[in-house]
C-alpha cells in the first residue's frame, strides 16, 4: 500500500473501512482530506497534515470504548465456549463485498447551506463555476445561526456546508450524535477583536465590558485570542481548547464578559466596549480588517471546513469538489494579492500548494 499525497482518496466511516481505488495500476491514498473513522458517538478522528497522521480522541467516548471492547471481549469467549459446546458448525466468515459501499446515488444538483459571511462568495468565486462547467448546478439555503446549518444537513436538507471551522463541527457532531464530515479546509478569516471606543489594544482601559460567542468551541477560541492580545491570563493548567470564563485567573482590566450568539457580535459593538468577532461575521458586518484591534493567528483545525453526510462520502460530487480546491483556478482566485480573499489565512497544503506552483 503507498501511502502518497495526491488526488486519490480513501474514506474511512462508521464499522467498516472501504477504499476506492482512482488509479488503474495502484491503490493511493489521499493524506490531503480530512479522513474520519466513525463508531456511533465518533470517538476519535484520523486526519492529515500534508502526509501526516494524527490521532485526535475524546477521553470519555474512549473510557466508553475501551468498556465496549471489554464487554465484546468477554461475550466473545462466552461465545466460542457455548459455540465450541454445541453441534452446530460455526458461521461462514464474511466476504469483502459484505463491506463495499451501496451503489452510488449520484447528485446533480447541489444544495449549499452558508451562514453571513464570505464563504458563499468563495463557493461561487472559486468552486461553482468549476462544478457547472462538469454539469452541475447548486442552490444556496442561507442560515442565520451556527446550528442550523448542520441540523438541516444531517436531516438531507442540504448536501453540504461551508461555513464552521473542524473544531465547531467536531464538538457539535459529537453532542448532538451527528455523522457529519470534513473533506476539506478552505482559507479562512480569522477571529477579530474590534471596538467603538478604542482605537489600539494597549489603549482599553479598567471595568469594560467584552462581548464573545456564546458556543463553547467560539468562546475558548475568543478567550485564547484575549489572552495572546495579553487583555486576560488562562489557567495554564487546563486545556484551552475548552476554556471557560472560569478558568481566567488573572483578570487586570476587570472584563466583565458577556457570551451571546456569534450572529449578534458585529450589532454588540453599539453596547459593548469591544467585542471578539468571528471572522465571517465581521466581513458580512461591514466591519474593516484593517480597523482590527488585534487579529487571531489560527492554528491548527481552526480553518473553516466543508462539510458533507458521512453516508455521502462515497458519491462523486465529494471527490469533483476536493478535485477543484486542489486545483490551479482555485489557488488562483484565492491567492491574488489585489483580490477579495487577500486577508484570508491559509491552511497548510493550500501554502505548500501555492509554494509548488511558484516553483514550476
Amino acid at each position: 500500500m503507498i501511502l502518497n499525497i495526491c488526488n486519490k482518496y480513501a474514506f474511512l466511516f462508521y464499522q467498516q473501512i472501504t477504499f476506492f481505488i482512482l488509479s488503474t495500476n495502484s491503490l493511493l491514498i489521499d493524506l490531503n482530506i480530512c479522513c474520519e473513522y466513525n463508531f456511533n458517538a465518533r470517538w476519535y478522528t484520523v486526519y492529515r497534515r500534508m502526509g501526516m497522521l494524527r490521532l485526535q480522541y475524546n477521553k470519555t467516548g474512549l473510557t466508553y470504548l475501551i468498556k465496549r471492547i471489554a464487554a465484546f471481549s468477554v461475550l466473545s469467549i462466552l461465545t466460542f465456549l457455548l459455540t465450541a459446546c454445541s453441534n452446530y458448525s460455526l458461521k461462514t466468515l464474511p466476504v469483502v463485498s459484505d463491506f463495499m459501499p451501496d451503489p452510488i446515488v449520484e447528485i446533480e444538483h447541489l444544495r449549499v447551506g452558508v451562514v453571513s459571511g464570505p464563504y458563499q462568495d468563495m463557493f461561487n468565486d472559486a468552486v461553482l463555476p468549476s462544478l457547472v462547467a462538469m454539469g452541475y448546478t447548486a442552490e444556496f439555503t442561507y442560515f442565520s445561526n451556527y446550528s442550523s446549518p448542520n441540523f438541516a444537513l444531517a436531516q438531507n436538507e442540504v448536501d453540504l456546508n461551508i461555513f464552521q471551522h473542524y473544531v465547531y463541527l467536531n464538538t457539535f457532531k459529537f453532542e448532538n450524535d451527528l455523522a457529519l464530515t470534513a473533506i476539506m479546509e478552505i482559507p479562512t478569516v480569522s477571529m477579530q477583536v474590534f471596538s467603538s471606543r478604542f482605537d489600539d489594544i494597549n489603549d482599553i482601559t479598567t471595568n469594560i465590558s467584552v462581548s464573545i460567542p456564546g458556543d463553547a468551541s467560539n468562546l475558548a477560541r475568543a478567550l485564547r485570542v484575549l489572552e495572546t492580545a495579553g487583555i486576560i491570563t488562562l489557567d495554564p493548567a487546563i486545556d484551552k481548547l475548552r476554556a471557560t470564563i472560569d478558568d481566567i485567573v488573572d483578570n487586570p482590566f476587570l472584563i466583565r464578559f458577556s457570551p451571546i450568539p456569534a450572529h449578534e457580535l458585529v450589532n454588540s459593538l453599539e453596547t459593548y466596549d469591544l467585542a471578539v468577532i468571528n471572522g465571517n461575521y465581521v466581513i458580512s458586518g461591514g466591519l474593516n480588517l484593517s480597523d482590527s484591534l488585534f487579529q487571531e493567528t489560527l492554528v491548527e483545525n481552526y480553518m473553516n471546513v466543508i462539510a458533507v453526510r458521512t453516508d455521502d462520502l462515497n458519491k462523486q460530487f465529494v471527490r469533483d469538489i476536493i478535485d477543484i480546491i486542489y486545483s490551479d483556478s482555485f489557488q488562483e482566485i484565492i491567492a491574488d494579492p489585489d483580490g477579495s480573499y487577500a486577508g484570508f489565512q491559509w491552511p497548510r497544503w493550500f501554502h505548500d500548494a501555492v509554494q509548488v506552483r511558484a516553483e514550476t
